[in-house]
């Protein structure tokens, strides 16, 4: 099972499990785009946002580049990052947009060893 479980029926989301321990501090959400409708640009701080395309066109935008992304696509945006996406489709798109703590980074370590000889 995934570390955030949910699941979709019709545009209701509903949680399963959350083993990490990361409590309800994630959000998951069903959307339907009607064409040309955008969202964003918007950022979280602390949170990374996940979209998967179930249906239609989108044009994400991350950072200031921008991508089509078709049906069954999946988008990682990380945290901090400058995200909008919009429909670019003739049709309505629907995607799941999922917010939630980022992962803590680690900090690098330089190690060095020093061999003398016997």
């Amino acid at each position: 099972m995934s570390r955030h479980a949910f699941f979709i029926a019709g545009d209701r989301v509903v949680h399963v499990a959350n083993p990490s321990g990361a409590g309800f501090r994630y959000q998951a959400q069903s959307h339907v785009l009607l064409p040309q409708v955008q969202i964003g640009p918007h950022q979280h701080e602390l949170a990374e946002t996940v979209l998967v395309l179930k249906e239609g066109t989108l044009e994400v935008m991350i950072n200031g580049a921008a991508a089509f992304v078709g049906a069954g696509s999946f988008v990682r945006i990380p945290a901090k990052a400058w995200f909008a996406y919009r429909n670019v489709g003739d049709g309505p798109a629907r995607l799941l947009c999922r917010t939630a703590p980022a992962l803590p980074t680690r900090d690098s370590v330089r190690i060095t060893i020093q061999i003398a000889a016997a």
